[in-house]
């Protein structure tokens, strides 16, 4: 396992240029400045050390990532990473924390502190304790956002010296199991993704803090297969919203308003592989590229045809979770 770099053809056929070894990377994004690319190590001991770790990768213009730092004992089963104000905060499935660590010159120091979420969910198996899966910065303010899945929350938050301070912890339906969240470019809306029930939540800030406008399906009507939401995506001009359906192995598209936030949906489209983990749309808003886990295998469909998967547009990776631009 590793990190693979490709390129797209102007057709939308990936190729792959070049392949970089990292301890199970289940999640990716590229610094703020454009300088480095952070990996979560998902895995049950890097170096020795349990609780997974982080990595930095320098990147450069045509050259190859280079390994600066990798930071062990994040929390247990780290899966993603999100940068906000010179620190990196990382979101530990495993025992439903955030790590926080201070960015020096875009490199990671040592862990500043951890922030432990409490609690659980109705569903066995799934919801015995916390399981905190993602956390985004909120544009236009202070405000993070850590989505926990064996909670049943989205819960937002500020951090303060070596501590986040709570300002608001809002609550979904009981066994819904949120994953993911987006947030529009302005801060006003948000969409929470749902693992366990399979829908898209639209929320928006008002003068009493973040409330719930609407649930959206992410599954066709009557579907009795079994299926779990990942991903969810927004393009860059705001207008269209993806969540991905692994099970059903397809993408649920939405069209965005603009003034309201809420969804209507365009269709569910299938990516062409098993179990799409991660999808992401190409910053010219032509393509989006699905990370399809348990068949080895990186889509790229073309949103200008009505999401068909374009023409040789399947490249094998093995066992892709995180797509990044």
């Amino acid at each position: 396992m590793g990190l693979y770099h490709a390129e797209l053809s102007d057709g939308g056929a990936p190729r792959v240029i070049g392949s970089y070894e990292s301890v199970s990377p289940s999640y990716i994004i590229r610094s703020l400045d454009g300088r480095y690319i952070y990996a979560a190590n998902e895995a049950g001991k890097v170096d020795g050390v349990p609780g997974g770790a982080v990595t930095a990768f320098r990147v450069s213009d045509g050259g190859a990532p280079e390994k600066v730092v990798t930071r062990t004992n994040c929390g247990g089963a780290p899966c993603h990473l999100m940068e906000r104000g010179g620190y990196l905060y990382v979101s530990n499935y495993g025992d439903g924390s955030v790590t926080v660590y201070p960015l020096e010159d875009g490199v990671p120091g040592e862990a500043e502190f951890k922030h432990q979420h409490e609690g659980s969910g109705p569903v066995k198996g799934r919801q015995g304790g916390p399981h905190a899966h993602c956390t985004m910065a909120v544009p236009g303010g202070g405000e993070i956002c850590v989505v926990d899945l064996g909670i049943d929350q989205a819960r937002f938050y500020r951090k303060e010296g070596k501590a986040l301070a709570l300002a608001q912890a809002l609550t979904l339906s009981g066994g819904d199991g949120p994953r993911h969240v987006a947030f529009s470019g302005d801060g006003r809306f948000g969409w929470i993704v749902t693992e366990l029930s399979c829908k898209v939540y639209s929320i928006r800030r008002g003068a009493g803090g973040w409330e719930i406008t609407g649930e959206h399906p992410t599954l066709p009507a009557g579907y009795a297969g079994e299926s779990s939401c990942a991903a969810v995506r927004l393009t860059g001009d705001g207008k269209l919203l993806a969540a991905s359906n692994r099970g059903h192995d397809s993408i649920a598209v939405f069209d965005v308003d603009g003034g309201t936030g809420l969804l209507t949906p365009a269709g569910i489209f299938p990516v062409g592989g098993a179990t799409p983990r991660d999808i992401g749309f190409s910053p010219d808003g032509r393509w989006l590229v699905s990370a399809n886990q348990d068949s080895d295998s990186v889509t790229v469909l073309s949103v200008r045809d009505g999401f068909k998967v374009a023409e040789g547009a399947i490249v094998s990776v093995s066992k892709p979770t995180s797509i990044l631009f």
